[in-house]
């Protein structure tokens, strides 16, 4: 690179003295437009950001010619900011470089190189509100800490990624695994699972960086990841994706969670779980239980823009003819398909509009919405044993078919009390702000069969039944009691 400084001896780069997997991720800046850097601890990633964007703007104005071209570094909120950049720069960045300004006329927080550089500016914002910059516009975007924004931040800011007369615009981001956001980061940047939308597929760029990439590590620090319970350990000093910080359901593994798809005995129960949703993804399974109390799901439906009736449709239409007879009965959904919006008293609930579009076969029974003790269950059911010699769960999801549901669920973290959630909401829950639907729509299920089969005291079986017979004729018994309390209300406790 050409020298950047009067000192003839310092070029940008020895300034910078990067790390040879920080010079990967230069290397990998010039190729791709979205690029993330890090997956666990101490990689040098907040370093490798903020002389990415000075590398950058000194680029742009010596390609395009192009004087105040403005760059944006971004945290989650302004102590994150403070701690990880606005702290560091002082020490970093000598002054012949640039100015660091505390509240700038035009720009606020910032830092402007210097003329002979570009006059380029790199504006410090926080993303505790992404709306606030709904007209600005960025040449390069660097976010720390990537998984702690949701999904809609991330759009936010891509859609101000944008400057009049460059072309080559970049985002970039470093991260560790874990938070509100894993699930989506882990989709798009770990796992390139894109929606068929996705126009810039092939410009996203993940350079993984371990703490034995750092060239600062030291001992005393190696000791304390090292002396991390497993999950976190794998986490923070491995970079493993599928373990993190905040994890909900630690119980998760791919080892005994999911299995490759297989025929499913005709004789296994089956059911339909679903977890509505318009804007947000309606989430459906189809599972099957077997003999030991196993439940395998073994078919999903997630998508979005679907109305109570084209839903109906849709499930109608994935579930073979020979199969809907087997599934009458043993359907539930989440609760708030039930209510009736509207002073109308005559509108339809969206559990009736589903029912009479697919004439009267989708009938749903309501989820229980205890969303703690639910979650306990789910957590029992996720848990691993030994049969026959195998480490197996009750609930098993089919590789390749349930994608959503394997990808979001193990990516659930705890309620932050800290953030923007319900007042009411319970330490003891997840985050509903993340990508919530699969595991909702699998807790409603699981619930279900639940409270089913360890209310009912099994009856002795007649000679002529089959296994399958003694379970159907149980649960249908056990629906209609349900169904007949439910019914009998007690007008003096009205």
């Amino acid at each position: 690179m050409k020298k950047i400084s009067d000192n003839p001896k310092t070029s940008l780069m020895e300034l910078i003295h990067p790390s040879e997997k920080q010079r990967v991720a230069f290397e990998k800046m010039k190729k791709y437009k979205f690029i993330l850097y890090g997956g666990a601890m101490y990689g040098g990633k907040s370093y490798w950001l903020r002389w990415a964007l000075v590398v950058l703007l000194v680029y742009y104005y010596r390609k395009y010619k192009k004087k105040n071209i403005v760059a944006g570094l971004f945290c989650e909120d302004y102590p994150a900011l403070k701690d990880r950049h606005l702290s560091k720069i002082d020490g970093e960045f000598p002054a012949w470089l640039g100015t660091l300004h505390s509240d700038h006329k035009a720009y606020g927080r910032c830092m402007i190189l210097n003329p002979a550089y570009g006059s380029g500016v790199i504006a410090f914002r926080n993303l505790d509100d992404a709306s606030k910059y709904a007209s600005a516009e960025f040449a390069a975007i660097a976010v720390d800490e990537l998984t702690k924004n949701t999904y809609e931040k991330f759009l936010a800011l891509r859609h101000r990624l944008r400057w009049p007369g460059i072309e080559d615009v970049k985002f970039i981001a470093g991260t560790n695994p874990g938070s509100i956001g894993h699930a989506w980061v882990k989709k798009m940047f770990i796992d390139k699972d894109f929606e068929p939308e996705e126009a810039e597929a092939d410009q996203f760029c993940y350079v993984p960086a371990k703490y034995t990439d750092n060239p600062n590590k030291n001992s005393s620090y190696e000791a304390t990841l090292n002396s991390l319970p497993e999950k976190l350990r794998k986490a923070f000093r491995d970079g493993d994706w599928d373990m993190f910080e905040g994890q909900y359901f630690t119980e998760w593994s791919r080892e005994w969670n999911t299995c490759k798809p297989f025929k499913i005995p005709s004789h296994w129960m089956r059911f339909i779980w679903m977890d509505y949703g318009y804007s947000a993804p309606a989430a459906v399974h189809w599972a099957a239980l077997d003999e030991i109390g196993r439940l395998f799901v073994y078919r999903e439906l997630y998508v979005t823009g679907h109305t109570y009736k084209a839903l109906a449709r849709k499930i109608a239409d994935m579930t073979p003819d020979w199969e809907k007879d087997v599934l009458e009965g043993n359907m539930v959904a989440d609760p708030a398909i039930f209510a009736k919006k509207g002073e109308d008293a005559m509108e339809k609930s969206g559990a009736e509009q589903m029912e009479e579009e697919t004439g009267g076969w989708l009938t749903f029974r309501r989820g229980n919405n205890d969303r703690v003790n639910g979650w306990g269950v789910m957590r029992e059911y996720m848990k691993p044993f030994r049969y026959e010699g195998e480490l197996t769960s009750k609930l098993i999801f089919f590789k390749g078919l349930c994608p959503n549901a394997i990808r979001t669920i193990p990516a659930l973290v705890y309620y932050d009390p800290n953030g923007a959630q319900q007042n009411n909401a319970k330490i003891e829950d997840l985050n509903t702000r993340g990508e919530d639907h699969c595991g909702d729509a699998v807790r409603y299920g699981i619930m279900d069969v639940h409270e089913l089969f360890s209310e009912k005291k099994i009856e002795a079986p007649k000679e002529q039944e089959t296994t399958a017979d003694i379970k159907k004729r149980d649960l249908l018994h056990l629906k209609k009691q349900k169904e007949q309390e439910e019914n009998d209300i007690d007008w003096m406790t009205m």
